[in-house]
C-alpha cells in the first residue's frame, strides 16, 4: 500500500487539454509547439523539474508525490535563481529579515530539517514574489496553472492579431466607419468571448444577437410588402 502511494500521479485531462490548447494557438500566430511549451521556460515559471515537466507535457506519469520534497526543490530553486541586484544570492538572514520568519527557522528550511507551515511558505512565497501554492502544489497543478497563463496570452495576442487582419480588409477610408465585424472580425470575437468568464460570455451573446437584428434592418429596410 505504502509503494503504491509513493507512485508519481498521471496527467490529468484538464492538463493534457491544456497542452493542445496551447499548442494550437501556438500554431494559429506561426510558433512551433517547442517553441510555446518549452521546458526550461515551464521550469523557471513553476518550480517543476525539467524531467517532469518534459514527462508530463508527453503525458506521461510524473511529479514528486512527497509535499515536503516539494517544498524543498522549489525553495532551492528560487535561493538559487532568485538573485540581488549585484548577482549574489540571498543571504539566510536577509531572507530572514525581509520575510519575517527567524533566521533559525530559514537556516532549517533551506537544509531541509524543518517542514514548513503554511504561514512559512506564504511568507517565502511573497519575498520571492511568487504565487500562493508556488512552493507546495503539486507538480501537474503548477504547471497548469502556468500554462494557463500563457494560454490567456496568446488568445489576446490571437485576437489582436484577428482584429489587425480585420482592418486590413475593412473598406477603405471614406466609405464610413467601419462595423463591428469589420473591426474585429468573427475569430477576433470569438477570442474575446473565450477570456470572458461564463456570465460575461452570455451577455455578450445576447448583446450580439441584438447587434445582428440592428444590422441586418439596416442592410435591408425596405419592408418585405413594398418589394417588387
Amino acid at each position: 500500500m505504502t509503494e503504491a502511494l509513493s507512485e508519481p500521479p498521471l496527467p490529468s485531462p484538464q492538463l493534457a487539454a491544456a497542452v493542445e490548447r496551447v499548442a494550437g494557438l501556438g500554431a494559429k500566430l506561426g510558433r512551433s509547439r517547442d517553441e510555446v511549451l518549452d521546458p526550461e521556460t515551464l521550469h523557471r515559471a513553476c518550480g517543476v523539474p525539467l524531467d517532469v515537466i518534459r514527462a508530463l507535457l508527453q503525458g506521461r506519469a510524473a511529479g514528486e508525490p512527497d509535499i515536503h520534497a516539494r517544498f524543498r526543490q522549489r525553495l532551492d530553486l528560487l535561493h538559487e535563481t532568485h538573485r540581488k541586484d549585484n548577482g549574489r544570492k540571498f543571504s539566510h538572514g536577509e531572507i530572514a529579515r525581509e520575510s519575517g520568519i527567524s533566521r533559525q527557522q530559514v537556516q532549517a528550511l533551506l537544509g531541509g530539517d524543518r517542514r514548513p507551515t503554511m504561514d512559512h511558505c506564504a511568507r517565502l512565497e511573497r519575498f520571492f514574489d511568487r504565487p500562493a501554492g508556488f512552493l507546495q502544489s503539486e507538480d501537474s497543478e503548477a504547471l497548469g496553472c502556468v500554462l494557463a497563463a500563457i494560454e490567456k496570452t496568446l488568445l489576446q495576442e490571437c485576437q489582436e492579431h484577428s482584429e489587425r487582419n480585420a482592418l486590413a480588409t475593412a473598406a477603405p477610408a471614406g466609405a464610413g466607419r467601419p462595423g463591428l465585424y469589420e473591426r474585429h472580425g468573427v475569430d477576433g470575437i470569438a477570442l474575446r468571448a473565450a477570456l470572458l468568464p461564463d456570465q460575461g460570455r452570455t451577455r455578450l451573446l445576447e448583446w450580439l444577437d441584438t447587434y445582428m437584428d440592428e444590422h441586418a434592418a439596416e442592410e435591408d429596410p425596405e419592408p418585405p410588402g413594398e418589394r417588387a
